[in-house]
């Protein structure tokens, strides 16, 4: 994690922080101190506390109590929530994409595609979730509409962290992108109507599958924890 002095040294110390909670280097619950952050990093404590409090507002850092800060942990209940939002802008983008086609306009994801399919092949669970993030990306800039992508991305950190769960069983990461050619097979044939069925679909099955995950280690980590939720599952 060391780096050499840069200008922007905050907004460098920023991302790198950033990246170890997403990819879970810095695990959820992690105690973050900035002394031996910054011993890490290599530079002085003030950049590693301006960017725990960017991180803090972010939601990606939570307070201790009395004991600073540490990596926050991964809410079942709040990713459920934010998937349920992302459906909503998911199904709206890919339909606007289509509509788009059907007027005569050109939408070319093969690229994202291609990538998906190449990390597929590779196995790597950090260029998955980068095509991932690449695939839908590209379709809120298909649908024309920037307010989707603004709208969307302040949830992004908190989708990669929930990423790696569910990208991690080789059945699902599969589907996952079978579903990605889908609605990139809609959206490129101009059908609005499939292709914000599928994308709708395609969010909320991985926002119950992420949930599930969640719900099922916390459990296992607190047996006699009482699901606040039995009935959720049920009822999607």
């Amino acid at each position: 994690m060391r780096i050499s002095p840069r200008p922007v040294l905050i907004d460098e110390v920023y991302e790198r922080l950033k990246a170890a909670i997403l990819s879970g280097e810095l695990a959820a619950g992690e105690p973050l101190a900035q002394e031996q952050l910054a011993e890490r990093l290599g530079v002085s404590r003030q950049p590693v506390s301006h960017a725990l409090r960017l991180l803090l507002s972010e939601g990606l850092v939570t307070e201790r109590g009395r004991r600073g800060l540490m990596v926050a942990p991964v809410e079942p209940e709040r990713l459920r929530d934010l998937y349920q939002v992302r459906a909503a802008l998911d199904a709206l983008a890919a339909r606007l994409a289509a509509e788009r086609v059907a007027a005569g306009a050109a939408v070319d994801l093969s690229a994202e595609l291609g990538a998906g399919s190449r990390a597929l092949a590779d196995g790597g669970l950090e260029a998955l979730i980068a095509a991932d993030v690449g695939f839908h990306r590209a379709v809120y800039a298909a649908s024309g509409n920037p307010a989707v992508a603004e709208t969307a991305e302040a949830a992004w950190p908190h989708f990669q962290r929930s990423m790696g769960l569910v990208l991690g069983d080789p059945a699902y990461r599969l589907r996952a992108w079978l579903e990605h050619e889908a609605i990139a097979g809609a959206i490129a044939a101009g059908r609005p109507q499939q292709a914000e069925s599928l994308a709708r679909a395609h969010a909320e099955q991985a926002g119950q599958a992420t949930w599930r995950r969640l719900v099922a280690e916390r459990e296992w980590a607190e047996p006699d924890r009482e699901d606040p939720n039995p009935d959720d599952e049920e009822a999607a």
